[in-house]
């Protein structure tokens, strides 16, 4: 838990994020800060013009209802807000077996700006998901949590954040994960 916390408060310098990079075999080790490869997409990120507008005011919309059941067994969502703005939670039913998903809908921060807080991070990639620019950040080996924040416009972005449970780590890579969630959030904001 006090890992995760330190993610959090992390990300909120990426406001700063926590990432799992996997690849290889499962016996690989995965790889850490030098070993990791990032693109470089063009600053200007997302082409798309996402807008997160109607999510500011309402951020526990962000994901159907058919799309939190694939979170697993979740609680229901709760509301809040945080250092990256309008914030959902959805815990998992047993902390032990189950993953906590936090979204946070971030809006009027520079999205570059925010990147440059977490570049150094052991983990971090730099890549594009459906044409959307998407990093993800770890300030240890990503094991336990991930964030991914996407890329909505020059300011607005949003992110998630997954701090995996000890009984789903082999199941659901973070970062993996957190990438996968990002991925539905970006089909929904392009409608």
């Amino acid at each position: 838990m006090t890992a995760l916390l330190t993610a959090a408060f992390a990300f909120s310098a990426l406001a700063g994020c926590t990432s799992t990079q996997t690849g290889g075999n499962p016996t690989t080790a995965a790889p850490t800060g030098a070993d990791q490869t990032s693109s470089q997409p063009t600053s200007d990120g997302s082409g798309a013009g996402l807008s997160i507008a109607k999510y500011v005011s309402a951020p526990c919309t962000i994901l159907t209802a058919s799309q939190v059941a694939t979170l697993g067994s979740v609680r229901a969502p709760a509301p809040g807000t945080g250092e990256l703005g309008p914030l959902c939670t959805w815990m998992g039913q047993d902390v032990i077996k189950n993953s906590r998903y936090t979204i946070s809908v971030t809006a009027n921060k520079n999205f570059d700006d925010m990147v440059s807080n977490v570049k150094s991070n052991p983990v971090f990639t730099d890549k594009k998901i459906d044409d959307v620019r998407v990093i993800s950040t770890s300030q240890t080996d990503a094991s336990t949590g991930c964030l991914t924040s996407l890329q909505a416009s020059k300011t607005d972005s949003v992110t998630v954040q997954v701090a995996t449970a000890a009984d789903e780590r082999a199941s659901k890579p973070a970062c993996t994960e957190s990438e996968r969630v990002a991925q539905l959030i970006i089909t929904n904001l392009k409608g």
